[in-house]
C-alpha cells in the first residue's frame, strides 16, 4: 500500500528544489506565479456541495501529468501519487488547461525593449560573450512533441528524423530565464525547422517585434538574416569564421 506523496512538494519547494523540479518540471517560484494568476478563474468554482480540490493541488496534478510521457505516467499513477481518483486527475487537468488557455496572452508575450526582462537578458548575454553581442536577447530552436500513435490522415507526414510520429514545435526563449516569448505548434514532425520557423509570430512581424539592432540566436538549420544569427553552414578556412562558430556554441 503506497501513501500519497503530493504533500512532500511543500518541503521540496523550500529545501530540495531539485526534487520539486524533477516532479513538476518548473521552479517553485514559477509555480507560485502561475498559481497567483489562475486562482481566481471561475473554472475552479462550482455550485456543488462537494468543493473542488485546492487550486494548488490541481495545478500540481496537471504539471505532473504534462511533465512526463508514455509509460512514465498514467492517470492511475498520478492518482496514487496525489491520493485522488482517476476521474479527479482528469478533471484537474482539464480545469487547469482551461484556465491557462484563457490567460494565454498573459503568459506568452514579447517583452518591450525597456522591460526588466530585456535588460536582464542583455546583461546575461554580455557577461557570457562580449558587449557587442548584448542585443542578442532571444534564441530559437525546434523540438519534436511525440504523438501517441500514427495519425490516420496523412500519417507519414508526421514521421520525423528520429523515427517517431510527432509535431514540430518552434520555441523562442530569453536566454537568462528560459522564458518562452513566442512559439509555433502544428506543423508535422517531418517539417524542417527553417520552414516551421516561418509560422511563428516573430518571423512574420520581426520588424515590429524586434527592436532595432536586436536579433535571435539560432542553429545552422535556420536562415541567416540581419535579425536571425546562425553559424556559418559551410565555413571556409579562416580564423574569424572558426572563432564565430566556436563562440556561438558556448
Amino acid at each position: 500500500m503506497q501513501a500519497p506523496q503530493i504533500h512532500l512538494l511543500h518541503d521540496f519547494g523550500t529545501s530540495c528544489t531539485h526534487l520539486f523540479r524533477k516532479k513538476l518540471h518548473i521552479n517553485p517560484e514559477i509555480f507560485d506565479n502561475i498559481l497567483d494568476h489562475i486562482s481566481g478563474h471561475p473554472i475552479f468554482t462550482n455550485q456543488s456541495n462537494n468543493p473542488q480540490l485546492p487550486v494548488a493541488i490541481q495545478l500540481a496534478i496537471f504539471l505532473n501529468c504534462t511533465g512526463h510521457y508514455g509509460n512514465a505516467i498514467s492517470p492511475e499513477d498520478v492518482g496514487q501519487w496525489a491520493g485522488v481518483s482517476v476521474g479527479s486527475v482528469i478533471n484537474c487537468s482539464n480545469h487547469v488547461m482551461i484556465a491557462l488557455l484563457d490567460l494565454h496572452d498573459t503568459f506568452i508575450q514579447f517583452p518591450t525593449p525597456d522591460s526588466e526582462d530585456a535588460e536582464h537578458a542583455q546583461q546575461f548575454v554580455e557577461a557570457r560573450s562580449c558587449p557587442e553581442w548584448r542585443n542578442g536577447i532571444f534564441a530559437i530552436d525546434g523540438s519534436a512533441i511525440n504523438l501517441y500513435e500514427k495519425p490516420g490522415l496523412y500519417g507519414e507526414a508526421f514521421y520525423d528524423r528520429k523515427s517517431n510520429y510527432s509535431l514540430n514545435c518552434q520555441a523562442i526563449i530569453m536566454p537568462h530565464n528560459l522564458l518562452i516569448v513566442d512559439y509555433s505548434l502544428g506543423n508535422p514532425g517531418s517539417t524542417h525547422d527553417a520552414y516551421a520557423f516561418k509560422s511563428t509570430h516573430v518571423y512574420q512581424e520581426h520588424d515590429t517585434l524586434l527592436p532595432e539592432d536586436h536579433w535571435i540566436w539560432a542553429d545552422s538549420a535556420y536562415p541567416l538574416e540581419k535579425w536571425c544569427i546562425a553559424p556559418f553552414k559551410k565555413p571556409h578556412n579562416g580564423r574569424s569564421v572558426f572563432m564565430l562558430n566556436m563562440h556561438l556554441q558556448l
